[in-house]
This record gives structure tokens, sequence and C-alpha cells, in this order.
């Protein structure tokens, strides 16, 4: 057994502090819900770093690893994961290295390629021959390497909120600070409700469950800001903007884009390019929803994504080798 990070038992001593202080049924609540997903946690070695990962369903299922965003976690899957496991699926959603509860990279090797790498090596390690791919954001852009390093392993690919988008000088010294620094003003923020107010209006067309909020940050508080920002400095250069171009116009395995109609950081355009692109793409678009999607529609996304997983699974044989 892979002995847990340091950032998960930092994180375990953290929810004790507070069950001590609770001062209201609502806290309590949450912090036992919390102590469910950490009583759930897992951990890998792979390429030399402890991976944290969340394991849903029973493990001959079909398989769905779980990619998460930039600057997320295998936490922003707290709702869809268990629901694939109750429609017959085996969930896997693991934290990229220096995001969530996973082993910074002293290297700092975050470049996408290196991320798609992971992926096939956590597959690898947990016995799973072939996949579905369901991915939100950055972690969309991973998949579609995924697809292109391991094209006889992707059964479907579900991406969500993301798009294939020109290179642009400007874009390419500009983002990835832009991003960093009001990420970083996020973690300074004291007030949940504050965040809450400011990713609703900023992000979303929906209220919010705060649950989701409070899951997002606590993905937040612990990735290391080097590796998201690293991972979006190599996303928008001019070679990785080509590769992903060549990555979804080569795929194999069908793909179905997940857009939220209102998406202030995706535009509309750039998701439509993706499903365009790739061979078998299509495009579903959520009206009246913003940028996240999973938790402004979460009982839609578990539908869409259930029904499109069925179309492409044999229940009948194990993914498991």
């Amino acid at each position: 057994m892979t002995t847990p990070t340091e950032k998960f038992r930092h994180h375990l001593s953290d929810l004790a502090r507070r069950q001590t202080v609770a001062a209201s049924p609502e806290v309590v609540t949450e912090l036992a819900y919390f102590d469910a997903f950490a009583a759930q946690a897992k951990f890998v070695k792979v390429n030399g770093l402890t991976h944290h990962y969340l394991e849903f369903g029973e493990p001959t299922a079909p398989a769905v690893l779980l990619l998460h965003g930039w600057d997320c976690s295998s936490y922003w899957f707290h709702r869809l994961g268990p629901q694939l496991a109750r429609a017959g699926y085996r969930a896997v959603a693991f934290d990229f290295r220096g995001h969530g509860f996973s082993e910074s990279d002293p290297k700092e090797r975050y470049e996408i390629p290196h991320l798609a790498s992971e992926v096939i090596a956590v597959a690898d390690a947990l016995n799973i021959g072939r996949f579905h791919l369901v991915s939100f954001s950055l972690g969309a852009a991973v998949a579609l390497f995924v697809s292109q390093a391991a094209p006889e392993r992707v059964r479907s690919q579900i991406v969500m909120n993301f798009g294939l988008f020109g290179h642009g000088s400007m874009k390419e010294r500009i983002l990835p600070r832009l991003l960093d620094t009001v990420f970083k003003g996020l973690r300074r923020v004291p007030s949940t409700a504050m965040i809450y107010r400011y990713i609703s209006v900023s992000m979303c067309q929906r209220d919010l469950d705060p649950l989701d909020i409070t899951m997002g940050l606590t993905a937040l508080h612990h990735c290391d800001p080097r590796a998201a920002f690293l991972a979006v400095a190599d996303l928008v250069t001019a070679d990785r903007t080509r590769h992903l171009i060549d990555a979804a116009a080569g795929m194999t395995a069908p793909l179905l884009s997940i857009v939220g109609e209102f998406d202030p950081i995706i535009p509309f355009t750039e998701s439509h390019r993706l499903a365009a692109h790739a061979p078998k793409g299509e495009m579903h678009i959520l009206k009246r929803t913003g940028h996240l999607v999973m938790f402004e529609r979460p009982d839609e996304i578990e539908r869409l994504v259930v029904a499109r997983l069925n179309q492409f699974s044999d229940h009948l044989k194990m993914t498991a080798r």
C-alpha cells in the first residue's frame, strides 16, 4: 500500500481541528461529508510520484477515468463519480501531479504530454486496460493527448467546457499570469461566502450548491501554484496549440463536447471547433449555463454522461485486465 502524501496528512489534521470547533449542525454535516471522502482516499506511485485517487464502483465494471481541470482535483467529481458507480461503471478520479493531494514534481514537468503519460501510467497501475475518458477544462487537453498516445485503449471521450483555440502571442504572454494572479488571490480570501459570490458572478449562470464551492476550494488550497501555472503556460504555446488540433483531428474514438451556452472562459466558437475537428465529434449545448457545468447542472450532466457511456460500453465484457 502506497503511503499517503504529506498534503493529505495535513488535510486530515485540518479536518480533525475543524471538528473540535464545529459550531453548527451545517458545519458538522459538511465535515462528515469530507470525512467520508477522506476515508475513500487511495494512493498509487507512478513515474516516481505519489498520486491521490478516488475509486467508485466495482473493479470489473467498464472503466471511466475522470480528468479534472486547471487548479482542480478529483474532488470536482464528488457528485459524478458515485453516480457513475450507481449506473454500473468503475469511475476513477485522480489528481494530476502537483494538484489536489498528489505530490508535486521536483523537476516541474507539468506539460500536457507529461500529464497524459501520467493518465496511462495510472491506468496501468490500476490494471485498467480499455477505458472511457470524461474530462473538464484543462483535463480535456490531457484527454486528447491520451487518445493520441494510446488510441486502442480509449473507448470514448466526453469533454466539458474545452475547445480548440488558435495561438496568439499576447495570449501566451498574458493568460497564464492572469489566471495565476486571480487564483492566488482566491487562495488568500478568508471568506467562503465572498468566494461563492465571486465564482457565481464571474463563471456561472445558475446558483451553485455551497458544498460544491467548498469541495472546489479544498482542491484549490492544496494545488501547487507552480503546477497550475506551468500547465496552462504550456497549453497556450504555439507548438501545443498545433499539437492539440492534430490530436483532435486524429481521434478514432467518439467524442461528445458538452458546452455551457454562456461559458465566459471557453468561447462557443472554440468548443464548436473541437467537435468539428474530431472525426466522430458531436456537441451538446447546455442552455443558460456557464463554465462550471458539473456544478451548475449536476443532474443533467449525470444523464448526459451515463447515456453517452452506455452507447459505447459492452457491459458483458470486463475492462480490467
